[in-house]
Order: structure tokens, then C-alpha cells, then sequence
């Protein structure tokens, strides 16, 4: 029990600090271009966007309901197949995509916002 908990350290914490780098990275270039736009006379409205939260809200809805769709299919197959260490991440990382791929063409029909 202990192994396991000292290899996951590792990675919580790489996975920590990419989320900081990607966030990091795309902040500090959005700030960059706002200016390299604001010296060269673009009004700062221009910047100003519609905030709606509904894409995001059924992308997440779409992404947990795929996740635990891959969840229970793992379940499934643990109990045809056997128990192997493969099935669970395999069917949870299957379903979290192909509702993704679901998720694009939902939002692809979507209205755009005014």
C-alpha cells in the first residue's frame, strides 16, 4: 500500500505543475498579444466577449457521463474477461473519448452566441 501511494506523489505533482505551465503559458501570451493590439490603436471593447457557460457546462456533463459509462463497461468486462489490470483504464479512457468526439458534434449544432 505504501509503494503505491509514493509512486502517485510523483505524479500528482507533474501533473500539477503542467497544469500551472499550460496556464501559465496561455495567460502570458494573451496578455502579450493584448497589448502588441492596444499599441497599435485597437479599442480595449473589442476585447470584451459574451460569457456563456452552457458549452462548457455540456461539454463536463458529456465528459462524466462517458467516464462513467467506461466505468461501468470496465466493471463488465472485469467480470467476462477476468480481473486484469488493463480493463478499467482502458474502457474509462475508450468511453471519456468517444464522448468527447460526442461532445464536438453537440456543440457543432449548436447556435452560435450572440
Amino acid at each position: 500500500m505504501e509503494n503505491s501511494f509514493a509512486a502517485a506523489i510523483p505524479v500528482a505533482i507533474s501533473v500539477t505543475l503542467s497544469g500551472f505551465g499550460i496556464a501559465y503559458y496561455y495567460l502570458t501570451t494573451r496578455s502579450r498579444e493584448r497589448l502588441a493590439l492596444i499599441e497599435k490603436g485597437l479599442a480595449i471593447s473589442s476585447f470584451a466577449q459574451p460569457t456563456s457557460y452552457l458549452p462548457l457546462l455540456l461539454l463536463l456533463g458529456v465528459l462524466s457521463m462517458g467516464i462513467a459509462v467506461g466505468i461501468v463497461a470496465g466493471a463488465g468486462l472485469t467480470t467476462l474477461v477476468g480481473s486484469q489490470s488493463y480493463v478499467y483504464p482502458v474502457t474509462i479512457f475508450f468511453f471519456a473519448g468517444l464522448s468527447l468526439v460526442v461532445a464536438y458534434h453537440l456543440l457543432k449544432a449548436l447556435p452560435a452566441p450572440k
